[in-house]
């Protein structure tokens, strides 16, 4: 047969050659339409919502902790027989701990996710309360359960850092960050208001630790039903399914409902199937890669980087400070104005609420400034797949504005150390209590922030170097509170503690601003080069 001719027996011609394309034709041809951009995340508005009870349920758990305990001190001193000395050892070792636990967890949350470090964290958490409730006598048994209660508590705003970052743009944190964390600042209202009534009442610490169970079973609960799986190393942006440890409890509790009530052969046919739809995406094998087990150290080594030293003197020395004037209250109150235990509690109420209200105002000035910014250097936000902040001075943005709120906190902090010495009316350091608050939870929140801002690809792990260094600001600055003040005064002190806060802070922000996205860059290069 003629080579002409083609399997189905048709003669193939000159004119049913191919013509070639004419340019102009081709040009007046639409052209095929730009794919849409990959939204940030899949996560709907009423989702976030959800996520954000969720956060601020578990974000009381640190603070409340750590308030609820203050007022008990003499209670505490008393029962074990011990010195004032030995149960603020408890308070140190708790501040320790603090630092050690996100240094852990944090980082693994980056790497396995966030759902089963809550659920392993507050598992812990819950257990150690049990142990303090049980606790009759043992002040050894004090010291370790203080220890594993603060281990169990203290990761959870490092990790909640992480799932801002998975589920808001840049420009956008601030909306969820603000609320969530002026919310959870409640329990720093709530935790003295109960440690003194309980001291009051009853004359015992221990109903005070059984609150604590009760309240972590109760998170344990919440997270396992109703939190979904936010890693974006887990999940990416909300498209990839979540497995095993990643679903939720009520998940588990349907898919069972399902299996049912279907047939075996049903099932098995589902199953085959499912198990050829992953493999033919390529996701499960990527995550299921991804996974490592996370180096701990690489949170430390984060604070020695310059852009970074300066963002966290800036966030924990602001930290310290508050934590300061949270322990001097209970001898303030009760030697100078003769305050009893439930007074006292009540006296924390005004940090309390300006950290509640400092928390949330900052949320919304973070992202002013933020966009204040972006029109200052012509860069048009990206509120879909978020802004490259390589090219973007997320430093600028962020500590824009600072500059005032250091000329307050620093004539704040000196008032309130002379305000006591001077023995002035209860009203005045108790609203500079207020003002010291606000300002303190805006550094903090401001430049965490910032700090997941420019650690992008691990959120969790910035957040926890974070947390490192105002957990070993703020022991340094408790360990030698009761000396110095013993020392120098407490008119002296914090005057000497708005110097050293407030002067560095000057030296931070100017320095952050100016030359922190070049150090930033810097940075970058060489992390690619290793």
């Amino acid at each position: 047969m003629s080579s002409n001719i083609e399997k189905h027996g048709e003669p193939t011609s000159q004119a049913e050659m191919p013509l070639p394309i004419d340019p102009e034709s081709a040009a007046d041809t639409p052209s095929r339409p730009p794919l849409p951009p990959t939204p940030y995340t899949l996560f709907t508005r009423s989702h976030r919502r959800i996520i954000g009870f969720i956060l601020v349920l578990t974000m009381l758990a640190s603070p409340l902790t750590a308030t609820i305990y203050l007022p008990l001190l003499p209670l505490l001193a008393t029962h074990f027989h011990v010195s004032s000395q030995a149960i603020n050892l408890t308070i140190t070792l708790y501040i320790v701990f603090q630092a050690v636990s996100p240094l852990l967890f944090a980082t693994a949350s980056d790497a396995f996710g966030r759902r089963p470090i809550y659920l392993v964290t507050f598992s812990v958490y819950t257990l150690a309360s049990l142990g303090l409730a049980l606790n009759k006598g043992s002040y050894a048994g004090l010291l370790v359960l203080r220890a594993l209660q603060s281990l169990g508590a203290s990761a959870v705003l490092a990790v909640a850092y992480g799932v801002i970052a998975d589920l808001c743009v840049p420009s956008e944190r601030g909306a969820m960050q603000g609320p969530a964390m002026g919310a959870a600042n409640l329990a720093v209202c709530i935790g003295p208001v109960v440690g003194g009534w309980v001291a009051l009442s009853s004359g015992s610490y221990v109903w005070v630790f059984w609150c604590l169970v009760i309240y972590g079973a109760l998170v344990v609960v919440v997270v396992g039903f109703g939190l979904p799986e936010t890693g974006r190393n887990v999940v990416g942006n909300g498209e990839r399914e979540a497995r095993y440890w990643g679903r939720t409890w009520w998940s588990f509790m349907v898919t069972w409902r399902r299996d049912r009530m279907v047939s075996k052969k049903d099932a098995e046919n589902t199953a085959e199937e499912e198990k050829k739809r992953l493999a033919g995406r390529g996701d499960s094998a990527s995550i299921k890669h991804s996974f490592r087990i996370p180096n701990p150290l690489v949170a430390v080594r984060i604070i020695f980087w310059r852009d970074t030293a300066l963002v966290l003197w800036m966030a924990g020395s602001p930290y310290a400070v508050w934590y300061c004037v949270q322990a001097s209250i209970p001898p303030v109150y009760k030697d100078i104005y003769g305050f009893n235990d439930f007074q006292i509690g009540l006296s924390y109420l005004t940090g309390g609420l300006g950290t509640v209200l400092g928390g949330y105002a900052n949320g919304k000035l973070m992202d002013w400034n933020y966009k204040v910014t972006a029109r200052q250097v012509g860069h048009t936000v990206d509120k879909v797949s978020g802004d490259d902040l390589n090219h973007f001075p997320i430093e600028r943005a962020r500590a824009r504005g600072f500059w005032h709120i250091l000329g307050v906190y620093v004539c704040s902090l000196a008032g309130y150390g002379w305000a006591i010495r001077f023995d002035a009316h209860e009203s005045i350091p108790l609203i500079l209590q207020f003002i010291l608050a606000a300002i303190c939870t805006a550094f903090q929140q401001t430049f965490n922030a910032l700090l997941v801002d420019i650690f992008p690809a691990s959120p969790s792990t910035a957040a926890a170097s974070g947390n490192i260094t105002r957990c070993a600001l703020s022991a340094v600055a408790v360990a030698a509170l009761q000396p110095m003040v013993e020392g120098m005064g407490r008119g002296w002190y914090f005057t000497f503690l708005s110097i050293l806060s407030g002067g560095g802070g000057i030296i931070g922000n100017w320095l952050v601003t100016r030359r922190g996205m070049r150090w930033r860059h810097e940075r970058l290069k060489i992390n690619e080069v290793e």
